[in-house]
């Protein structure tokens, strides 16, 4: 048996365990999928104003109801308050009101998908704790250190990659449900990159965050492993 197809054996023992991390992660690029498509994540998508097909030059006409109506709501904010607010005092609050709501959806959603991410670590911990007697089998079958560290990394690899598609999957439908009931042009916003980059990066760390566990279990001497119940 090969370190590569001990890595995927391994991966479908522990299901519900493995299962829940893997819905951990698929949640956390969902949302950040789907905050970063609305404009609203990720600094605004850092801040790269993209246009997007089927939006055109706003009109005179646009852009004369926006100025009524916002010098409508700063006479009513005068008239409520007793103030003197002036139109650029008002524009200037609601701009900075809507960043620092950006940056607080920026913070959850990268808090979801690094929540996700390491439980890898934690689930990976619990998994090889169980398996320390058969780890000690496998060296005295002449497996090394280096292959079982490496068989032990790919498997939270591979659980950060299942989790990242289901996640691109499913923020990708959502994505789409949401541009044919709110918005027809927002899914024109995501560039492919921008899925492959949240799989690739999303797998990266899953490997790093696995190399804990992966290379404790990998320095157990064979008589203590052997020894073990579990």
């Amino acid at each position: 048996m090969g370190i590569y197809s001990l890595s995927w054996k391994n991966l479908r023992r522990n299901r519900l365990r493995n299962l829940s991390t893997v819905l951990r992660i698929s949640l956390g690029v969902t949302i950040l999928l789907i905050l970063v498509s609305s404009g609203l994540g990720i600094s605004s998508f850092l801040e790269k104003s993209e246009p997007t097909s089927g939006i055109g030059v706003p009109s005179n006409t646009t852009t004369e109801n926006k100025t009524n109506l916002l010098s409508s709501t700063v006479n009513y904010i005068n008239s409520f308050l007793g103030s003197s607010i002036t139109e650029n005092q008002l524009f200037s609050r609601l701009e900075g009101l809507l960043v620092n709501l950006v940056y607080l959806l920026d913070g959850l959603a990268s808090l979801a998908l690094l929540i996700g991410v390491l439980g890898i670590m934690n689930t990976m911990g619990f998994n090889l704790s169980e398996r320390r007697r058969e780890i000690g089998l496998l060296k005295c079958m002449g497996f090394a250190k280096r292959e079982i560290l490496i068989s032990c990394t790919l498997e939270s690899g591979l659980l950060g990659l299942i989790g990242s598609i289901i996640g691109v999957v499913i923020g990708t439908l959502g994505i789409w449900l949401i541009s044919i009931f709110l918005a027809p042009d927002l899914f024109n916003v995501l560039p492919f990159w921008l899925f492959m980059g949240s799989i690739g990066l999303t797998t990266l760390l899953s490997l790093i965050l696995g190399l804990y566990p992966a290379w404790f279990t990998s320095q157990i001497r064979v008589e203590e492993a052997l020894l073990c119940d579990y």
